[in-house]
């Protein structure tokens, strides 16, 4: 995995999660964080001069209060709101994420986010992960994943 990669899904992960869903990730996780299952995950494809997937993976207990900090209003249970709200993250950090590797002139079309149930995701034969960064969320964790298939035309940051 190449240090630059990291770092970037790093800065927009963290940035997404304190600006959009006014949540303070820490990069130290506690065991208690640590411990907390990863179960709820989301993916966003995108193509361009990168073309890839960004994987966020959450534990379920989280996402009350990622929805009610993004709706200004009381922590829903209502578990479509909340998967709609992941699902935002996701395509925010993408969004974050990809210019910062493939230029901030980049043209890059993002797919609709896709929920997958368990915090599994279908296997690909392409899957290797290019970049990974986990950051505690009060009493859970997220994982962000960036896979990238093609990358012509954008200079290697390893």
């Amino acid at each position: 995995m190449s240090n630059t990669m990291v770092q970037s899904l790093s800065r927009a992960t963290t940035a997404t999660f304190e600006e959009l869903a006014l949540l303070f990730p820490e990069l130290d996780l506690s065991p208690e964080q640590a411990a907390a299952p990863l179960d709820v995950a989301v993916s966003v494809d995108f193509r361009g001069p990168l073309t890839g997937r960004l994987v966020v993976r959450a534990s379920h207990g989280i996402l009350p209060a990622i929805t009610a900090n993004m709706l200004g209003a009381e922590e829903s249970e209502k578990l479509p709101l909340q998967r709609d709200a992941l699902g935002e993250v996701a395509n925010v950090i993408c969004g974050h994420v990809v210019p910062l590797i493939a230029g901030a002139d980049a043209v890059v079309n993002l797919s609709a986010p896709r929920v997958h149930e368990g915090g599994e995701l279908p296997s690909r034969d392409e899957d290797e992960p290019s970049a990974r960064v986990q950051v505690g969320l009060e009493d859970g964790r997220a994982e962000t994943v960036l896979y990238l298939f093609h990358t012509a035309g954008v200079a290697s940051t390893a």
